[in-house]
């Protein structure tokens, strides 16, 4: 009996699996019959960036699979081509190098690949974002390197290579960048402060490229003070360590989950210094957190660097998101800022994404693993001791404050 039933079961499953097999094979029959054409005019098309979005009507075949667009993205290109599957009425052709007229011809393919005459649409698709960033790229002179600033407005994916150029005009590969961020900005750094011809080329995920952009420029001297001279110093007012990250780890060299960490929910037991005693975020009053560095001589310092808390932490919990940086020649026995100068004020974090704290892109994790850099004015006066005063975390509290890793850069000859 038991024989007996098994026999059955299997029997069954044996049943399923061909009716399966019968269902599969009648969808691959070839018909020999190519699907009807696909309906589709100037009216359909919706012109982008660099792109146009193609709607159409679908054949009646019911052995239809998909509608296949072919065109050329410019002159003397290869034919690309862009799938769809029968669910859709529309795609969108894509990589264009110029705003200029395009002819797409678009079929339909049965299961079998039988092929449906071709429908042509003439499309006009607009500037590509890559040409934004090519008439809108700056350059200038900065410490230690180059700024660079460009618009994007379609946020189109963008590369920015830097090349120096040898005394044979050959090209020497410094440094890249990767953007969709709508107003662009990034420092080159790394450089001599000499003459130098630099090369740059602009090109999107489709390698469309503007011609060279070429500029001579003089990076201005900087150099990043040695952390073997930097002290911890513990002020009146300064906020305690917590959980074992004690503050001499902020200038250890190691950057990530590692650094500076404050008790949770902290409260100045020597009252709130008069600079910050009205202080709040959102009209709710906050007790900012602050720690004191010696960085080793009075020394002009021209750019403040940091590393956030990374991994899960990047753009959230207790990382800086709202800041201001004090210097000073001298400390004050009462831990107060008589004496002592606002190098930032209200220095932000920015993302380059714009996204929400937890939905980080690409961008958005290189930006925060290189580091967060900050220019001082030249006009600041000369400096030794340093207090980072964090006014709002990325949680935008101050329950917490943590930060990974600090560098200053400046002129102590």
């Amino acid at each position: 009996m038991k024989n007996l039933k098994s026999f059955i079961v299997l029997l069954c499953i044996a049943t399923v699996f061909s009716c399966e097999e019968d269902k599969i094979s009648s969808l691959i029959t070839d018909d020999g019959i190519a699907p009807g054409p696909v309906v589709v005019d100037a009216s359909s098309v919706e012109n982008l960036a660099g792109a146009s979005k193609i709607t159409y009507n679908l054949p009646d075949d019911e052995d239809l699979l998909y509608v296949v667009a072919e065109y050329q993205r410019g002159a003397n290109e290869e034919i690309s081509s862009v799938k769809s599957s029968v669910f859709n009425s529309s795609l969108t052709v894509e990589g264009f190098s110029e705003a200029l007229e395009y002819n797409v011809i678009l079929y339909a393919v049965d299961q079998s690949g039988n092929k449906s005459v071709g429908a042509s649409v003439v499309i006009n698709p607009e500037e590509p974002p890559y040409k934004s960033v090519c008439e809108t790229l700056t350059y200038a002179p900065d410490y230690g390197g180059i700024r660079l600033t460009w618009e994007n407005p379609e946020e189109g994916d963008v590369t920015i290579e830097i090349y120096t150029e040898n005394e044979f005009g050959g090209l020497i590969f410094k440094d890249a960048v990767y953007s969709s961020a709508q107003n662009g900005e990034r420092l080159v750094l790394g450089l001599e402060a000499v003459e130098t011809d630099f090369v740059f080329i602009i090109r999107d995920r489709f390698n469309n490229r503007c011609g060279q952009i070429k500029a001579t420029i003089t990076p201005l001297y900087i150099e990043l003070f040695d952390r073997v001279n930097y002290q911890a110093v513990y002020q009146i007012h300064d906020t305690p360590s917590d959980y074992g990250w004690i503050l001499p780890r902020v200038y250890d060299g190691t950057k990530g989950d590692n650094g500076y960490h404050s008790p949770p929910n902290w409260k100045d037991p020597d009252g709130v210094l008069p600079e910050y005693i009205d202080w709040s975020y959102n009209g709710v009053p906050i007790t900012p957190a602050m720690i004191t560095l010696d960085i080793g001589s009075i020394s002009q310092v021209y750019r403040f660097k940091f590393w956030p808390r990374l991994g899960n932490y990047m753009y959230r919990h207790g990382n800086p998101w709202l800041f201001d940086l004090w210097g000073s020649d001298h400390l004050n026995a009462d831990g107060s800022f008589d004496g002592w100068t606002l190098l930032l004020e209200d220095a932000m974090v920015i993302k380059p994404s714009g996204q929400p704290d937890n939905d980080n892109t690409a961008e958005d994790i290189e930006a925060a693993e290189a580091g967060f850099n900050f220019d001082i004015s030249p006009d600041m006066p000369k400096v030794r001791y340093i207090r980072f005063v964090q006014k709002v975390a990325q949680n935008r509290t101050n329950s917490l404050f943590h930060i990974s890793e600090m560098e200053f850069y400046g002129d102590n000859r």
